[in-house]
């Protein structure tokens, strides 16, 4: 079973590859003729040469390098032949003007990772046409990834539904550039159709103080893991109008899931009927010492000791 994930991988990979056979095994240039055959095109283009000198992408100079995939203008534009015949616009193509599986399969000439797998399999922005140049932008960019700016924050184009939530009054930091997009999302991330890669362990990498694991655990913080709920059952990851990105305020969020008890309110000549639930229960995300969930020093806190006549460790 724990084997099962990679053979996935593998198996996508293998879909990809043997896709992209056509574009894989075409013929490679030497790295003579490559740069003999760009020299060319950058005596007109000269600034789209030094637009990639500060990015990975950039050309090899070298006729006798051994780099085992020379980068040059052949490389990457499609009817390049054609264009130094006839230097025209209609001669020539550029990445961003092709399709996305036209880009997927341009890209796949040299980049064949998990991350390329996964974008044309089940990533749902392929499915919408979105292709490599959607996120990442080769010339002028020296930018890790060649994405599109270093903050990744270019998702709100398209996700402006969510770009609003972070405007809330409670919400994660992403305007003052404390958090990236990609922290919790990945695209192209093969295990989670929802790009949260494992949602609750995505929350826990930084909310370690309340990650566990505890002796009597809260279910729904563990329940759902599989299918990709947990935190978010309370929180809004993005912004909520509630303190603590809770979905719902005060006891509304508890009531998602648990009826109150009409002892609770009733008991004691109503002494906790102004209570909150978390008055008592403040154990929300787990306990080591009560399976209630309850508040260690709740008998100092209440104006009668409930420990006194109640049990409340069973």
């Amino acid at each position: 079973m724990r084997n099962r994930p990679l053979l996935r991988v593998f198996a996508i990979l293998l879909g990809v590859l043997l896709s992209f056979s056509s574009v894989v095994a075409r013929t490679d240039f030497s790295n003579a003729k490559l740069i003999e055959e760009s020299e060319l095109c950058l005596e007109c283009h000269t600034e789209m040469g030094k637009s990639l000198e500060k990015s990975v992408h950039r050309m090899v100079t070298d006729p006798e390098s051994k780099a085992p995939l020379a980068l040059g203008c052949i490389s990457c534009h499609p009817g390049w032949e054609a264009h130094l015949e006839e230097p025209s616009p209609e001669t020539i193509v550029s990445g961003h003007e092709l399709s996305a599986v036209e880009q997927a399969e341009l890209c796949a000439g040299c980049h064949q990772t998990s991350h390329q797998a996964a974008i044309v399999t089940t990533d749902p922005h392929f499915r919408q046409d979105f292709g490599c140049s959607s996120c990442h932008k080769v010339h002028d960019n020296d930018i890790r990834y060649l994405v599109k700016d270093d903050s990744d924050n270019y998702c709100t184009t398209c996700h402006n539904g969510v770009a609003l939530k972070f405007n809330r009054p409670s919400s994660h930091p992403l305007e003052s550039g404390n958090i990236r997009c990609s922290d919790c999302h990945y695209p192209g991330e093969i295990e989670d159709p929802r790009m949260t890669a494992g949602l609750d362990w995505v929350c826990q990498d930084c909310h370690y103080e309340v990650a566990g694991p505890y002796i009597h655990e809260h279910p729904v913080v563990y329940s759902h893991l599989v299918e990709g709920s947990g935190c978010s059952e309370c929180h809004d990851p993005h912004g909520a109008p509630n303190d603590r990105l809770l979905k719902q305020a005060g006891d509304g969020t508890c009531r998602q899931c648990h009826i109150v008890p009409a002892g609770h309110r009733t008991a004691h000549a109503g002494l906790a009927a102004r209570n909150n639930c978390i008055d008592c229960h403040s154990q929300i995300h787990g306990s080591n010492h009560n399976p209630l969930l309850l508040d260690p020093d709740l008998g100092m806190k209440m104006p009668v000791d409930c420990y006194e006549c109640h049990d409340f460790k069973r």
